[in-house]
């Protein structure tokens, strides 16, 4: 601000002081000022002007002219660092030029071929079924919870009903439309010289069977008495009776080959028949 200016806002204050002192002289005690003490008045009334005065160095300031990142350290921009690369040595008569790693993550080396061959063989291991013995560990008749009694195969029959002349409706079983029915027939025995119990339970055991190879059948619960699945009844010393299982083929298939597979807790057992 010039000269003249200053002046000239001096010149109001001192103005402005006298005025109000004149003013009030009949209702508040006149002061007596030197002026000197005049001068400080007015500069300090002059000062307060200044702070509002627009566009001066001392007073409002242009919300344009004011230096954000400043006020604000989140509006600053963070410099991105370059990555820097090792500086290459020039390379020694005679030695080969050293290459630098390439950023293709798409070369890898090859993997070792000894460890190839000391691994496990994994894919055979998963291909065996769990659970499955190759060799019964237990005899037919403790599988299916037979105690005191033998039990052994003696031959099939294919038939759309069985018993062939039951006149009994109840007690018969029949094929489905575009089946047969498979039953295979087992001897149960009392070898011994006392009266023994037979019981089996189909709740304690599972019995499929294997036919030509690979073609797993299911069981069917009848209400047969000399049914193997639900067997109850006195077996005298020495006596031997007729039991059967009852699976359903499809009409006219041919039977080469027959394993009766029993899961007991878990675990299959395999009964080769023929």
């Amino acid at each position: 601000m010039n000269n003249k200016l200053r002046r000239k806002i001096i010149y109001a204050g001192i103005l402005i002081i006298s005025s109000v002192m004149f003013a009030g002289c009949g209702l508040v005690p006149t002061l007596n000022l030197s002026e000197e003490q005049s001068n400080l008045i007015a500069e300090y009334a002059a000062g307060k002007l200044l702070e509002y005065a627009k566009g001066h160095p001392g007073g409002l300031m242009i919300l344009e002219d004011v230096d954000r990142s400043d006020v604000n350290p989140g509006m600053q921009k963070e410099e991105e660092e370059q990555p820097t690369q090792p500086a290459l040595l020039p390379p020694v008569d005679g030695e080969p030029v050293p290459e630098m790693p390439s950023d293709d993550m798409s070369v890898q080396t090859a993997p070792d071929q000894d460890a190839f061959a000391d691994a496990p063989e994994t894919d055979a291991l998963a291909e065996a079924p769990e659970d499955i013995s190759e060799a019964p560990s237990r005899a037919l008749e403790e599988a299916l919870g037979i105690n005191g009694a033998s039990l052994s195969y003696d031959h099939y029959e294919v038939a759309a009903t069985y018993p062939p002349n039951d006149t009994e409706i109840a007690f018969s079983m029949k094929a489905a439309a575009g089946k047969e029915l498979l039953i295979l027939h087992f001897a149960l025995s009392n070898p011994t010289d006392q009266d023994v119990e037979v019981h089996t339970d189909s709740d304690n055991f599972k019995v499929r069977l294997a036919i030509n190879g690979n073609e797993r059948l299911r069981g069917d619960v009848t209400f047969l008495d000399n049914d193997l699945m639900n067997y109850s009844g006195l077996l005298t010393a020495g006596a031997s009776v007729d039991s059967v299982l009852v699976f359903e083929i499809p009409e006219g298939e041919q039977v080469s080959s027959m394993d009766l597979l029993v899961i007991v807790d878990g675990t299959e057992e395999k009964y080769n028949l023929m």
